[in-house]
């Protein structure tokens, strides 16, 4: 090779080397307002990437620079946006300066009222639509993390689990400290208690049903934070508002089609960090130092601890199960060699989410409207779990005349899965794959019935000599992701219908009709096996909520000279109901009377727990607001 060659070679390999060192550059620093205040919450995203991190109590902040091009976009409320390259730098100290046009901004408020940010004594966030669309997501406020200081979101598990919003630090130790969502008006069921399930140590996420939104519809987001902010609301916003304004067809005259559709793959890259240094047992044995035994060869306690055992990858030979049909039929075990499986990786699947969204819109002088259909599929990876959801929305005003206007924002939306994987302990899959010794290859256990017992006995580790059947310290992780099925289908349809009066053109009124309910429908299969109920379980659930809303608001606005003047009179009534009801094997107890039977008419009498409870609320509700304010200078 000529020696031009060779430096051109070497010049490209230095290149990718160093391109491959800067990829790992941090970049810390801190972030301080023009009076050298440190500032606590500000957004720092990679732009044009879904990197970013906030900075803490101390305005400190730390981020991973992809590349020297890598652009740092500093954001926070009231402040102007700044932009820097990183370069060269793993230091970068910013200032941020207050922003004059963010002050002069109108936002919604509570009962959709629309006021200035400036003369708003809270503080009030605001996010676009656009912002939460960029990446399909299956719950529309994963959306939000980082793009509102002072909000934490952090999610309970898989897809689809429930997803927890909370505005300015917990404040209660007996509640769940979610903020109040109100949908175009409309206020919404959330929680993040959703946690259920049939069976000894069966706990499953069903989702908080903030989720049925569906973010390609939403039009802005705006955080209230703050009990004065939510006061219009009652004590239940008493954690914040976040009020959701969906799309409309006011944006674009004529007739409009949208549609898009996207696939997002989410491999998992970054696991518990356990060791694969030993197998099972009680003490490291060695070859030279194992209790005597007729097969001349270490037997691996597969019951025992799943970390003090022969050391692995030594070469070191040992009965190990799984154990081949020729061992079980000869009654000679085969010693084998241990070696270590990185079974996290070998276990999880890619997930893949598919997302397919249309809309209709129109707008002329008597109507516009907006239509739209959405549809979503996830695949999990853990094995055998999915999430399905279909959506539907309207949003449309018709103008009867010049003073009388009528709208409508309908919503339905349904959300289903054949299997939920169970968290926290017991049923959960994940752990019972973490809790594998690492002598044992994962991808062995897939085929998860015991020989000969299929329907009856997981195949699980034993020990050589025990009876397998007798076995319950160990479950197969393919054993609950499929014969643990935790399947659930929640229709839901909520929304308002609202009358706009302009009287005169100082006064003003609406009265609008809100509505959200709910129906849900869970359903647990467990098949025999399961170390917590071998005999299986099986149970139904049936949850309904339904709350109206009926609100009203006559406002008077008036600009006298430098003065504007704004007072507000309204109320609301709130009527609430929800039922549930139950029906399942008692946990722990006899299970079913056919194996793998799902049915009620499989249990016995003294084996059948039933639940049922009902409760019911109203209230009502007078409020006024006055807001004033004098023009001292312009421009």
């Amino acid at each position: 090779m000529k020696k031009g060659n060779i430096q051109l070679v070497l010049i490209f390999l230095l290149g990718i080397f160093t391109t491959g060192v800067f990829a790992q550059q941090e970049v810390t620093g801190v972030i301080r307002s023009e009076d050298g205040e440190l500032l606590p919450g500000v957004s720092v995203v990679i732009k044009g990437t879904l990197i970013g991190v906030t900075s803490d109590f101390d305005g400190n902040y730390s981020i991973k620079s992809q590349s020297p091009q890598s652009v740092l976009v500093f954001s926070y409320l009231g402040m102007e946006t700044q932009e820097i390259t990183v370069g060269s730098q793993s230091k970068i100290d910013v200032v941020m300066r207050s922003s004059s046009q963010q002050l002069d901004e109108v936002v919604v408020t509570a009962l959709g009222i629309s006021r200035e940010k400036k003369s708003i004594g809270y503080s009030v966030s605001e996010v676009q639509g656009d912002a939460l669309d960029k990446v399909p997501r299956e719950n529309v406020i994963n959306g939000l993390a980082g793009k509102v200081s002072g909000v934490a979101i952090s999610s309970t598990g898989t897809a689809g689990s429930s997803v927890s919003m909370v505005i300015r630090g917990a404040t209660s130790l007996s509640s769940d400290n979610q903020p109040l969502f109100v949908v175009d008006g409309t206020p919404v069921f959330n929680t993040i208690n959703n946690v259920g399930g049939v069976g000894g140590d069966n706990r499953v996420d069903y989702g908080n049903a903030i989720s049925d939104l569906n973010a390609d519809d939403i039009a802005s987001v705006t955080v209230l934070k703050g009990a004065s902010a939510a006061a219009l609301y009652g004590s239940r916003a008493g954690n914040g508002v976040v009020l959701v304004t969906t799309k409309s067809g006011k944006a674009k005259k004529g007739l409009g089609v949208t549609v898009n559709s996207s696939t997002v793959f989410d491999i998992p890259t970054t696991y518990l960090d356990t060791h694969r240094r030993f197998a099972a047992g009680s003490r490291p044995y060695t070859p030279d130092n194992y209790p005597t035994n007729p097969y001349g060869a270490i037997v691996i306690g597969e019951n025992g601890s799943a970390w003090a055992g022969p050391e692995l990858d030594k070469g070191y030979m040992a009965i190990q199960w799984p154990y081949s049909e020729q061992e079980l039929a000869s009654g000679v075990p085969v010693p084998r060699e241990l070696k270590s499986y990185d079974n996290p990786k070998n276990f999880f699947d890619t997930a893949i989410t598919t997302s397919n969204n249309v809309s209709i819109q129109d707008n002329n002088e008597r109507i516009n409207y907006r239509l739209s259909y959405s549809g979503m599929s996830n695949k999990g990876f853990v094995p055998n779990t999915d999430l399905n959801k279909h959506a539907i929305n309207l949003n449309s005003t018709l103008r009867l005349n010049k003073a009388l206007s009528v709208s409508t924002s309908l919503n339905y939306a349904k959300s289903f899965s054949d299997n939920r994987a169970a968290g926290n302990r017991g049923a959960n899959p994940i752990q019972a794959m973490y809790e594998i010794a690492p002598h044992i290859d994962v991808r062995g256990m897939r085929d998860y019935w015991l020989s000969g017992y299929e329907g009856l006995y997981q195949n699980s580790p034993y020990q050589w000599g025990d009876d397998p059947t007798e076995s319950t310290e160990w479950n197969n992780p393919y054993f609950l992701a499929n014969e643990v099925k935790n399947g659930f289908m929640r229709n839901r349809f909520y929304g308002n219908v609202k009358a706009d009066w302009q009287i005169t053109d100082d006064f003003s009124a609406f009265v609008r009709y809100n509505f959200d309910e709910l129906n849900e429908d869970r359903e647990t299969k467990i098949s025999n096996g399961y170390t917590k109920e071998m005999n299986g379980a099986y149970g139904v659930t049936d949850i309904f909520r339904n709350e109206v809303n009926i609100d009203y608001l006559l406002t008077y606005k008036k600009k006298y000279d430098n003065w504007d003047f704004t007072v507000s009179f309204g109320g609301n009534q709130r009527k609430y109901k929800s039922t549930s009801t139950t029906n399942q094997t008692k946990n722990g107890g006899q299970g079913l009377l056919i194996p793998n039977l799902f049915t009620l008419y499989n249990i016995a009498p003294d084996n059948l727990y039933y639940n049922n409870y009902t409760s019911e609320k109203q209230v009502k509700v007078c409020t006024g607001l006055q807001v004033s304010g004098l023009e001292i200078f312009s421009m």
